[in-house]
């Protein structure tokens, strides 16, 4: 764990440490006073942190389109230029790296552009080895899982392995790989000793 936090440090993250979902939850609602709004992309990492409905007992305006929605504008747009902004990458290589997959790339868009700090809740289980590791996890073991929870009949879905299938319904439609810290803005990983999500 410590050569990945030094080497994420080097590639421009900051990097903060939990050893429960517990604390990593208290840390962040309190990196959180304050913060006007706060977007949320799709992500069990963070709804297992239960932050949303404490934020907005406290006045912030939640973006999340796994909240109900107002009628008004998409609440994923809406996320993408919030004060704060959480999810969770799909895996950690260990020289560093982040990879995500997302459906609608609203999560991969807001993490490179938009908010004005973002923070990545990464449990124990997101750690990877090389890239093509990182890639493999983050198919197999948060696509799949997905497909499945959100009953969309992929071939991973019912297999658990990518079968790179061209699926209306397919989940893996943009990868990103961020190897540098964005200039953008500040990106704070919170590395929990604990499985979180998938």
């Amino acid at each position: 764990m410590e050569k990945i936090v030094n080497e994420l440090e080097k590639r421009g993250f900051t990097v903060s440490r939990h050893a429960t979902a517990a604390q990593a939850r208290e840390y962040l609602l309190r990196a959180l006073e304050g913060v006007g709004s706060v977007g949320i992309g799709g992500s069990v990492s963070v709804q297992q942190l239960d932050v949303a409905e404490t934020l907005r007992a406290r006045g912030t305006e939640v973006h999340w389109h796994w909240l109900s929605s107002d009628g008004g504008e998409d609440p994923r747009i809406r996320a993408m230029f919030s004060d704060a902004y959480l999810c969770s990458p799909n895996a950690v290589t260990r020289d560093g790296k982040l990879l995500f997959i997302d459906g609608n790339g609203n999560r991969v868009a807001a993490v490179c552009y938009g908010p004005k700090k973002v923070y990545l809740i990464c449990g124990v289980n997101k750690l990877s080895g090389d890239d093509a590791d990182a890639l493999r996890r983050a198919r197999e073991c948060a696509t799949a899982p997905n497909a499945r929870r959100l009953g969309v009949n992929t071939p991973c879905a019912a297999t658990g392995k990518c079968a790179d299938c061209s699926y209306s319904g397919r989940l893996c439609r943009a990868v990103l790989t961020l190897e540098r810290c964005p200039n953008s803005h500040p990106i704070e990983i919170l590395l929990v000793d604990e499985p979180l999500g998938y």
